[in-house]
C-alpha cells in the first residue's frame, strides 16, 4: 500500500509555497513561486493565482513520482481566501478558541485543474467600536496557533505574538485563545519605498543585508527622529544621509528599518498599557535579522524585558504547526460537527469587485 500525503498551500502577499506532507505532518518536500495575492490585485482578477496553485501542485506530483490519489486532503491558508486569492472567505471573529477555530474551516471545489476539495484555513478580525482598534489577519492565524504549545512549554499564558512580513501583525493571546490582533504595514512599505521612491538607492537589497549589518545606534537615531518630527520627516532625514553622503549604506539602511518599523513598538506600547494590560510576554517569532531589529527597536523600553524570541526557520515552520494541531483538533471531535462550511462550487474564474 503507497504512503498517502497532505498537500498544504501557505499562500502570501508576495509568494506561494506548497509544502508536501506525510501522516505525522514531516516536510517531505517544498516547492514556491513568487507570486502571491499583491500580483492579483495589480492585474485586477485572480487568474494568476489559480494557475500557480495548480501548478504547483502538478509539480508536487511530478516531482515526487505521486499521483493525485496519493493525496489524501488538501489544504491552504493566508492570501488565498482574500478576494484576491483563490476565492473570498469571511475573516472569523476573536475572540476564537483553537477548538472553535478548528470548526470553521471551508471547503472549496477546485473545478478547473485540480479537481478536489481544498479546505481553506480562515483570517481572523477584530470588532470594535472604535474603528482604530480594528485588526486582522490571513495566514498569520496559524502560525499564532502553531506557536501555543511553544509557549505553553515556556510557561507563557498571555502573550503579545509579533509575526514582521508584507503587514506586520501582532496577536494577543491567552491560554489556547486569540483575543485580539493589532495590524500594521511593514513589509509592503518597505517595498513600496524601495520600487518607487528617491529611497531606493538606501534600501537595495542587493547591499549584505543581515543581522550584523545591523547599526543599533542608527535605529535608535530612528526611534528618537519618529518621536520628534514624525513619520514624514523623519524619513526625509535618511534622503538627506545619502545626497550629504553621511553614514555608511549599511548605518543609512538602518536607519530606515528603524523609521518604517518603528511605529510597531508604538502602537504596540500603547496597546500594551492600555488594552493588554495582563500581557506576560512579547514573542518575536522571526527570522535572526528581525529579532535584532526589532531588540534595538525596544532598547529602553518599559517593556524590553518581557522580550521572548521564537526563531523562524524552516525547520520550525509554525505554520506547519498550526496546521496540525487545527487537524488534530478536528479529529478530536469528529463525533461532533465534524463537517466543513461549504462554498458554493468554482469551476469558472472569476474577477473580485473589491480589495
Amino acid at each position: 500500500m503507497r504512503m498517502q500525503y497532505l498537500l498544504y498551500f501557505d499562500a502570501g502577499t508576495s509568494n506561494t509555497r506548497a509544502y508536501l506532507l506525510n501522516a505525522a505532518f514531516d516536510i517531505c518536500y517544498t516547492a514556491h513561486v513568487n507570486v502571491g495575492s499583491k500580483d492579483a490585485a495589480i492585474v485586477g482578477n485572480n487568474n494568476i493565482i489559480l494557475e500557480t496553485m495548480c501548478s504547483l501542485y502538478r509539480k508536487v506530483l511530478s516531482d515526487n513520482g505521486l499521483e493525485d490519489g496519493d493525496i489524501y486532503e488538501i489544504y491552504a491558508s493566508g492570501m488565498v481566501t482574500s478576494p484576491y486569492g483563490l476565492t473570498e472567505v469571511p475573516h472569523v471573529k476573536i475572540p476564537v478558541s483553537v477548538s472553535e477555530f478548528s470548526g470553521r474551516l471551508y471547503r472549496y471545489h477546485e473545478g478547473t485543474d485540480i479537481k478536489r476539495d481544498i479546505l481553506l484555513v480562515p483570517g481572523m478580525k477584530t470588532e470594535d467600536t472604535d474603528f482604530s482598534f480594528i485588526g486582522n489577519m490571513r495566514g498569520e492565524e496559524i502560525e499564532v496557533i502553531g506557536a501555543l504549545d511553544e509557549l505553553k512549554a515556556m510557561g507563557i499564558q498571555s502573550a503579545a505574538l509579533v509575526l514582521p512580513g508584507s503587514h506586520t501583525h501582532i496577536a494577543y493571546v491567552k491560554g489556547d485563545a486569540v483575543e485580539d490582533i493589532l495590524s500594521t504595514f511593514t513589509g509592503e512599505l518597505f517595498y513600496a519605498l524601495k520600487q518607487e521612491t528617491i529611497l531606493s538607492p538606501i534600501l537595495d537589497c542587493n547591499m549584505n543585508c543581515n543581522e550584523s549589518s545591523l547599526d543599533p545606534e542608527m535605529i535608535s537615531l530612528a526611534m528618537s527622529n519618529l518621536q520628534l518630527f514624525g513619520f514624514n520627516r523623519a524619513l526625509y532625514i535618511a534622503h538627506c544621509m545619502r545626497i550629504m553622503d553621511k553614514y555608511t549604506p549599511e548605518q543609512r539602511r538602518s536607519y530606515c528599518e528603524g523609521i518604517i518599523n518603528g511605529g510597531i513598538r508604538q502602537a504596540l506600547e500603547y496597546y500594551l498599557s492600555a488594552r493588554w494590560t495582563d500581557c506576560e510576554a512579547i514573542v518575536f517569532v522571526c527570522t535572526e535579522y528581525m529579532y535584532k531589529l526589532f531588540c534595538s527597536l525596544f532598547a529602553g523600553s518599559t517593556y524590553e524585558d518581557r522580550i521572548v524570541w521564537l526563531k523562524l526557520t524552516p525547520e520550525s515552520c509554525y505554520s506547519i504547526k498550526g496546521l496540525k494541531k487545527i487537524v488534530e483538533e478536528k479529529s478530536r471531535h469528529k463525533n461532533e460537527n465534524n463537517d466543513y462550511i461549504p462554498l458554493v462550487r468554482q469551476d469558472k474564474r472569476y474577477t473580485p469587485k473589491h480589495t
